[in-house]
């Protein structure tokens, strides 16, 4: 286990992944069956976890609570987390191989992704509740990349002690609704939202409204457009400027991470949705490599 920072405050615990990302450029994606030419390829630090606590890291004290392995991959992580000033004191070692990723990048900057868990499928809810107990954060972040049980047990930590639970379910898989009710707030996308709310063919301000409902808080993201902030009743897009898009890989996980930060240093939601959208923004026009 690393020493990282110690026991120095944190602001955020980032609860999520870390993956050795695999990332080929290609012209097209393939079909079903097909077989196609990739132009380059890059190895990079990824993870929804890992990308989120850089994020975090950049304007707040932030500790990253993951599993990894006991491997090339594993070091390479440690090396980029520590230069992005996150705390690494709660990084566990599986006996399994960091998780990796496989990306696709078409060159109008979409991707597809394909996860494979490996040693984030190791964190479990005990080695969470210990670390959140011993850094006792402001603000915790999760997503879906690790074991459920993880996420309810930081959700619950939350819960009892007066800490703001911040989720992004992705990828999405069916999980306990109750996590919902928590959530403040709950970010997503313009997909996400519509596997929550069933496909009602209601535009993304109206998602935003059917998630409230059900949520503290809520932010849809709407790519090119801004995102939706929805927060005690009102309703605003936080427009995003425009740009030229590179690739979009790891803009969301940016977005996620930023608004934890900002928030945990005591912004309001729709103000730490504007700086999201300014940081995923930036993403976007740089290619993994050059971030």
């Amino acid at each position: 286990m690393n020493a990282g920072r110690g026991d120095s405050p944190v602001e955020v615990a980032v609860v999520g992944s870390v993956n050795l990302d695999i990332v080929i450029s290609c012209d097209r994606r393939p079909g079903p069956g097909e077989t196609v030419a990739g132009r380059t390829v890059d190895e990079v630090i990824g993870g929804k976890g890992a990308n989120q606590a850089i994020a975090a890291a950049s304007a707040a004290r932030c500790a990253l609570i993951a599993a990894v392995g006991n491997d090339a991959a594993a070091q390479a992580a440690r090396t980029a987390l520590e230069q992005a000033g996150v705390m690494l004191d709660a990084l566990d070692v599986s006996a399994l191989p960091t998780g990796r990723a496989y990306i696709t990048v078409t060159p109008d900057g979409e991707n597809s992704i394909v996860v494979v868990p490996m040693a984030n499928a190791d964190l479990t809810a005990d080695r969470v509740f210990a670390s959140l107990e011993r850094k006792r954060p402001r603000v915790v972040l999760s997503q879906l990349e690790v074991p459920l049980e993880a996420v309810y047990r930081a959700a619950d930590w939350c819960e009892s002690n007066g800490a703001r639970f911040l989720l992004n379910p992705s990828p999405m898989i069916a999980f306990d609704r109750r996590l919902l009710a928590m959530a403040d707030p709950l970010v997503v996308n313009r997909h996400e939202a519509e596997l929550l709310c069933g496909p009602r063919g209601a535009d993304v301000a109206g998602l935003a409204r059917e998630l409230s409902a059900l949520c503290r808080s809520v932010v849809v993201t709407h790519g090119a457009q801004g995102a939706y902030v929805a927060v005690d009743g009102a309703f605003d897009l936080v427009p995003a400027p425009a740009v030229t898009v590179v690739d979009t890989t790891g803009a969301g996980d940016a977005f996620a991470g930023a608004i934890a930060a900002r928030l945990a240093r005591g912004d309001s939601v729709r103000h730490a949705t504007e700086h999201a959208v300014a940081t995923a923004s930036r993403i976007v026009q740089l290619a993994r490599s050059d971030r």
